[in-house]
């Protein structure tokens, strides 16, 4: 129950808070975000089912409300808050900005930090070794390791890869980066390590932020391995309409044929290397099994590579899908009959690493020595145990009709693939069953209006209404003008490009910053061409230059008062900041439709019809509702913001569910145009 002492604490920070920073807004919406967030912590709103879905347009100050509300509540549960957001901006955000803001509004009464995965940091003894010894690389990126050896060793960097001022080169970073065996907690030598110091911090902070991938690699290990225990944990998810996606991700499977084909020779090599450094008598037993097992995945691999070479006419753009889990029996047999290998293989690694910890531990084998062969292991298990985990799902029957299966041939391999259609009920058992409490907050999670399809995704359908609740943005959209031109050529038709140039040039006319958002790097390019032929000045393109560059190609051209104009996908539409004159014209060239060739896509389709459902009514519609929003929701980031929206798709005017997606924007003021 919420108590007069947690509403006082609440009221008490925000109102310091205020005092604090003259130029703070204070807003009806934020103020009732607050409440419910509170009231859900404390069970007031549902003792058994502590979750709350909130959806607050752009300018509430979500990020600020949620710390006002849950952290107060936190320590007086003596629960840690965890914060987990889709994009490392936002983390920034929280960790440099709202964090700081709500830290001294509350006297420093709660600590925070960051938490990152331990490939974000370097193994010191790795490091010193390879500054040391010199490694495989060019005498520019051995000159790095040894700067960066220095830098660590003198205090002046904490082995962060991210807080080192320029970009560390992956072909530099694989060998200084921290494992999960070398890089023992349990190695004296190793407990002042830079990802060691940071995983220490993590458990004395009161507040963490994550990003979305972490928390769900922790809540899959069983959470409590890096984050604090779920029970223990009120979890918020900001930017949530990110996370079924991710959690998705998070849960697919893949195995590279040829590539594991190469890592079985790897194996065998490293397993002759142990028995030269180990007695003979230690090794032995795991010696054999590894090696059994090397050669039963290498038949089971060269199987799988051979039908799908001779099924090739079954590939279409490059996928050879098996629609509703009716995968061909041999491929199931192989699966059935082989996944035990790998278990096989990835127990017998970490067999051979306890051996070597104990040679290290009693003298027989060098430190250093053994560092080396704990990292290769390390890897090698990781990927041995990725491989039982692909050929189990294959081999797992009860799974196969919500689950995606097919195989992918890119330029240099053939891929095996698997991946959860539905996630909701994966959700329930990592996530909403054993979390204390759960905040998952967005701009944009109803979709046409609704809740329901994103209950539906993350597997809270019956969720009750008083657990939802949908904010207004405090802006004022008449500043926004929205044009749908009736004369546009269909999305299909030969002419739809030339009239989104011709509307592009139209928006020159302004004199503005422009940003043209197309449903695919197909249709970006053929703009891109037919833009360049008219020698447009300040045209940057997505893919020609990073997201970095092109964005500060984009400021220095208007900080000089030049029109400059972005053309990119609709992966633009998020993560991206362009307030103010950046962005004056924003073009949305065909409706963020997704591809239905896509596997998943095309395998979740499939299931609903199964089911007598309309997959494009249930799923195609909602998600191209949403990324219409998001998009849409990129030209106006503060109040003062004004601008103009041009929607390149005759479907909007000519389609019934045309009126279904304009009604489901923020009231924009329309325009004929």
């Amino acid at each position: 129950m919420l108590t007069e002492k947690n509403k006082k604490i609440i009221r008490q920070w925000y109102k310091t808070l205020q005092e604090q920073n003259p130029n703070f807004i204070r807003r009806a919406a934020q103020s009732t975000l607050i409440a419910h967030i509170a009231k859900t912590i404390a069970g007031d709103i549902n003792r058994q089912q502590r979750i709350l879905l909130a959806e607050a347009g752009t300018g509430t100050g979500k990020s600020l409300a949620y710390l006002l509300a849950a952290i107060p509540l936190a320590k007086a549960r003596n629960k840690k808050l965890v914060v987990s957001t889709a994009t490392v901006a936002l983390q920034q955000q929280l960790i440099e900005s709202d964090l700081p803001l709500v830290h001294r509004a509350a006297h420093g009464e709660f600590s925070f930090c960051l938490a990152k995965g331990r490939q974000r940091y370097c193994c010191a003894h790795k490091l010193a070794a390879a500054s040391s010894a010199p490694l495989a690389l060019n005498a520019k990126q051995q000159q790095l390791v040894q700067r960066m050896a220095i830098a660590l060793q003198q205090g002046k960097w904490d082995g962060d890869r991210d807080h080192w001022p320029s970009q560390i080169p992956w072909q530099v970073w694989q060998h200084i980066v921290v494992d999960g065996l070398s890089c023992s907690v349990q190695s004296a030598r190793h407990r002042s390590c830079p990802f060691h110091k940071a995983r220490k911090g993590l458990k004395q902070a009161d507040v963490i932020v994550a990003n979305h991938s972490l928390l769900l690699a922790d809540l899959k290990a069983g959470s409590g391995h890096i984050l604090p225990a779920a029970e223990d944990c009120i979890y918020v998810l900001d930017e949530a309409h990110q996370f079924p996606e991710i959690a998705r991700d998070a849960s697919a499977q893949e195995l590279s044929l040829k590539q594991a084909l190469k890592e079985l020779d790897n194996i065998k090599q490293l397993d002759k290397d142990i028995a030269t450094l180990l007695s003979s008598t230690s090794t032995a037993a795991s010696s054999l099994k590894l090696r059994e097992a090397c050669v039963e995945l290498a038949r089971c691999f060269n199987k799988l590579h051979d039908i799908a070479i001779s099924q090739q006419h079954h590939f279409e753009q490059q996928y050879w899908r098996f629609p509703l889990g009716q995968i061909p029996q041999a491929i199931i047999n192989l699966a059935s009959n082989y996944y035990k290998e790998a278990n096989k293989l990835a127990n017998s690694l970490q067999t051979y690493a306890g051996l070597i910890q104990e040679a290290a531990s009693n003298g027989q084998m060098k430190s250093a020595q053994a560092e080396a062969l704990l990292s290769k292991l390390s890897m090698l298990q990781s990927l041995a145990e990725s491989w039982l985990d692909t050929l189990y799902s294959y081999a797992n029957e009860s799974n196969q009709k919500v689950y995606a299966y097919w195989f992918h041939k890119s330029d240099k391999d053939i891929h095996l693939c698997s991946s959860p259609i539905e996630i909701g009920g994966i959700l329930q058992h990592l996530l909403w069953q054993n979390a204390f409490a759960v905040i998952a907050v967005s701009a944009t999670l109803s979709a046409l209006g609704q809740f329901s399809y994103y209950l539906n995704q993350i597997g809270l359908a019956n969720l009750s209404s008083q657990q939802l609740i949908k904010l207004p943005s405090p802006f004022d959209y008449n500043k926004v003008s929205l044009t749908v031109p009736k004369s546009i050529a269909e999305p299909d038709h030969p002419e739809f490009t030339n009239d989104v140039v011709d509307y592009i040039l139209k928006a020159q006319t302004h004199q503005g910053g422009i940003l043209v958002l197309c449903n695919s790097y197909r249709l970006v390019d053929k703009v891109a061409d037919m833009l360049e032929q008219c020698q447009l000045k300040n045209l940057w393109v997505q893919g020609q230059l990073s997201n970095q560059q092109l964005l500060a190609k984009h400021r220095a051209c208007r900080a000089k008062g030049e029109t400059s104009t972005i053309l990119a996908t609709m992966g633009f539409s998020e993560g991206i900041d362009l307030p103010g004159d950046l962005l004056t014209d924003l073009l949305i060239a065909r409706l963020p439709f997704a591809v239905p060739t896509e596997p998943v896509m095309a395998s979740h389709a499939e299931l609903l019809e199964s089911r007598n459902q309309n997959p494009f009514m249930l799923l195609t519609l909602p998600s191209a509702s949403r990324k219409l929003v998001q998009s849409c929701g990129r030209l106006m980031r503060k109040e003062s913001d004004s601008g103009r929206i041009v929607l390149l798709d005759s479907r909007l005017t000519t389609r019934r569910y045309g009126s279904q997606l304009l009604a489901a924007l923020p009231p924009f003021k329309r325009s004929d145009h």
